[in-house]
């Protein structure tokens, strides 16, 4: 089923949605097309099986059948969709695109095809590795056709593709024929693979990019998957890992929270169709604090909001979350070049506006001053230079950044770039700010359990505030509480009951706790971390001693070796 409603009087795009259903839209008359070309052909005559065909070359005509058939339903319900855009005008003249329009569906149809396409080849052999993309010459005039004839000489192209290559490459000469069924599924993922790169050439950063933006702007799916702009991602997967972190969450840190919700409030205001804001903004705020006090959850929350207020109002938008994972490498420069991809292509070239948090950035980057500063972690200091000055990618507003570090181990250089809008974030502070953490946000499905009164509950934050509790000091506090609730045996009706039985049988089974048992909860947790540090203290301490006894019985043993090496020379010079 392809569908592209009518837009409803507001102005709101009716979404598309291309769901094939049992057998296919049209797979007979692609088959048609397979056949019109020299595909099938091609594969014919490389594999050189007993019977024909093998299993596999049939499952990779199958792939292509299905994606030319998903790529032409698309195609012509964006291309429809286009038609109704068009007459909004009131005009009763009969719409026609523009050239522009044209490649524009031509463009999504062959995108379609090849994406599906490419999922399908990995299932059955292993990805190629691919550079660059296929010559340019000819491809505007191949997508300004209609979906079906795109998708009739997508085919064909790849039918020549496989014919070039296999007068070049050994593997469609080589005696096994397992080997020669390998090399037509890598050839011919590698065709899709270097099309699709050719098309997003014109989609991504040539002419087509602003109908790319304008489509991130509707709701298409395809199949199982969702398209943003000209890039699926499956239905399935998380936009995000954010985790689920609600603004009411946040205790304490409300002058950082605020300043971050105004930041992505500003980012959403992103002009998309003219590339600009209306505002100048400074697009990184920096928070420094010590571990635990809430600075990733603070973030996360102005991620989930910053989405969820793009939505309501139908803006793009995208939050990375920046991981050491994602980019750190022992390989010379690849830490550099992930982090300018990762900012140039996923934060800037995303078709819309992007949030981003970069936790504990300091461990990124060594000073300077340490003057043992490795290649590497230069070139990790020009990439993050260039992100912050506005020299890798522009601060237009169009993104914003949190980041945030537990100490200020950076030099001046590094401090001065990425500081540039700074915040103190101390997490809760007051007994109240306590209460609220442990009581109504932490606990607060298990209140019905706990026995304290309010001025009970004002002495326990009393008590936290008083040890100085970190949130995630405050956090473990709470799981004991948890776990001392809910410390019961399993009776064997548990064992046999649904997921909402089991739920009401830990209501039944779960333990009262009173007041008096969280004090001393929390009176054992704090004696137990001032243990801990006091013997922490005197380790240091003692490995300071240590340390220094050593250099002063080095510097005794130097100064006695020199003496005894200047009398052996004075001994050993003759007199005049």
């Amino acid at each position: 089923m392809a569908e592209s409603t009518q837009a409803q009087d507001g102005g709101e795009r009716a979404p598309i949605v291309v769901t094939p259903p049992p057998g296919g839209f049209d797979r007979a008359g692609v088959r048609t097309l397979v056949a019109e070309g020299t595909l099938a052909k091609q594969l014919h005559r490389i594999v050189r099986a007993p019977f024909g065909h093998t299993v596999l070359t049939l499952r990779l005509l199958d792939v292509v059948v299905d994606a030319g058939d998903l790529a032409l339903a698309a195609g012509e319900a964006v291309h429809a969709a286009l038609l109704e855009d068009i007459a909004r005008s009131g005009s009763f003249a009969i719409p026609e695109p523009t050239r522009d329009q044209k490649l524009f569906v031509g463009a999504f149809t062959a995108t379609v095809l090849c994406d599906a396409a490419a999922r399908g080849f990995a299932e059955l052999a292993p990805s190629p590795a691919t550079e660059g993309s296929l010559e340019a010459e000819g491809l505007e005039e191949l997508l300004e056709q209609a979906p079906r004839e795109v998708v009739s000489r997508v085919l064909k192209l790849a039918g020549r593709y496989v014919e070039v290559q296999s007068g070049l490459r050994p593997g469609a000469t080589a005696q096994a024929l397992v080997e020669r069924e390998g090399w037509l599924a890598t050839t011919l993922h590698a065709c899709v693979l270097q099309l699709r790169a050719a098309i997003e050439r014109l989609t991504h950063a040539g002419r087509l990019r602003p109908f790319g933006i304008a489509l991130t702007q509707r709701k298409v799916t395809v199949g199982n998957h969702r398209y943003e702009g000209f890039r699926a991602r499956p239905m399935g997967d998380p936009v995000v890992d954010l985790k689920p972190v609600r603004l009411e969450d946040i205790v304490g840190n409300q002058e950082y929270l605020h300043a971050g919700l105004k930041l992505a409030r500003d980012v959403a205001a992103f002009d998309l169709r003219r590339g600009r804001s209306a505002k100048q903004i400074n697009p990184v705020l920096f928070g420094l604090g010590r571990p635990g006090c809430g600075k990733t959850i603070t973030a996360h929350a102005v991620g989930n909001y910053f989405l969820d207020y793009c939505k309501q109002r139908d803006v793009p938008a995208r939050f990375r979350v920046i991981r050491r994972t994602d980019w750190a490498s022992a390989y010379q420069n690849a830490s550099a070049n992930e982090l300018v991809r990762i900012f140039k292509e996923e934060v800037y070239g995303f078709p819309g506006v992007c949030g981003v948090y970069w936790p504990d950035i300091d461990t990124a980057f060594a000073s300077r001053d340490s003057g043992d500063l490795r290649s590497e972690e230069k070139n990790n200091l020009g990439a993050v230079f260039g992100i912050f000055d506005g020299t890798l990618i522009p601060k237009d507003g169009k993104w914003f950044m949190l980041c945030d570090a537990n100490f200020m181990q950076m030099d001046e250089a590094t401090v001065s770039r990425i500081a540039q809008n700074p915040f103190q974030v101390r997490g809760p502070t007051s007994a109240a700010d306590y209460v609220k953490l442990l009581r109504d946000v932490l606990l607060r499905q298990q209140l019905q359990f706990i026995v304290a009164d309010e001025a009970q509950w004002l002495e326990l934050g009393q008590l936290c505030a008083t040890a100085d509790l970190s949130g995630r000091a405050v956090e473990s506090v709470a799981g004991n509480i948890r776990a001392l609730i809910q410390d019961f045996e399993y009776p064997d009706t548990y064992f046999r009951a649904d997921y909402e039985g089991r739920l009401k049988l830990i209501e039944q089974l779960s333990r009262r706790v009173d007041a008096p048992k969280i004090h001393e909860l929390l009176q054992d947790y704090v004696a137990f971390h001032k243990d801990a540090e006091e013997a922490a203290a005197r380790k240091r301490f003692e490995q300071e001693v240590e340390s220094m006894v050593r250099q002063l019985n080095a510097g005794r043993e130097a100064a006695a070796r020199a003496v005894a090496a200047a009398q052996a020379a004075a001994a050993a010079t003759p007199s005049a």
